[in-house]
């Protein structure tokens, strides 16, 4: 009885380890696509947590985008940013387009690329290209390589953004400074919000009692 008794200790024992075992394999083999999918739309190194969100066929977004372009290397390139690009799916075509910025930085994680990569969609839009083949024609037009994958864990993350920063409308922009969460909507606000980040970083960068005054 005794002897049934520990063997039956030994067999769950067995057990428990095999299950800790394959629990840590999985742990480790899910790990590297899912911290790949969380840095794949994230730039910069800043403290400061910034969300753009944006539609590549919503006019005032495309109206802003050349403003934005310097603003946003400026900030991501001196670290005073991390910055996530979140395409918003509200036209027909709009997934088609985030899918192709997410598989252009697939091939080349860089600012400079996305920017121009968005620039592009942007100017696809205008044409429009609603064919998926179209679209790859006109990026390698432009120099735009670009390598597919599944882009669906990366869409859940984007629609649990979108959930926890109530996006309705682009563009949008949320800046998370200091634990303090500030969400601004429309081209001007947005706009307005990268050029108050840019003009914190230079009064910071100045020598005390040097500071430039806002204009009001």
């Amino acid at each position: 009885m005794m002897m049934k008794t520990i063997t039956k200790h030994i067999v769950r024992a067995c057990i428990f380890t095999v299950c800790i075992f394959v629990l840590c394999w999985f742990v480790a083999a899910v790990r590297p696509a899912y911290s790949q999918d969380l840095s794949l739309y994230n730039f910069g190194k800043g403290k400061i947590q910034v969300r753009l969100y944006a539609d590549y066929f919503c006019g005032p977004c495309s109206r802003i985008e050349p403003k934005l372009e310097p603003l946003i290397s400026e900030l991501v390139k001196k670290d005073v940013i991390t910055i996530s690009f979140i395409d918003a799916p509200f036209h027909k075509y709009s997934t088609l387009y985030a899918q192709y910025f997410l598989y252009s930085l697939n091939n080349n994680k860089n600012i400079d690329h996305a920017i121009k990569v968005r620039s592009t969609l942007f100017e696809a839009s205008k044409i429009p290209i609603q064919d998926a083949d179209k679209l790859e024609s006109f990026l390698a037009g432009k120099g735009i390589k670009f390598s597919k994958f599944d882009e669906k864990p990366v869409f859940y993350i984007f629609q649990n953004f979108f959930r926890e920063d109530r996006v309705t409308s682009t563009p949008s922009c949320v800046v998370v400074k200091d634990g303090q969460k500030k969400m601004v909507s429309g081209d001007n606000e947005v706009l307005k919000a990268f050029e108050d980040l840019r003009q914190d970083y230079k009064n910071q960068d100045e020598p005390s009692g040097t500071k430039r005054k806002r204009n009001p």
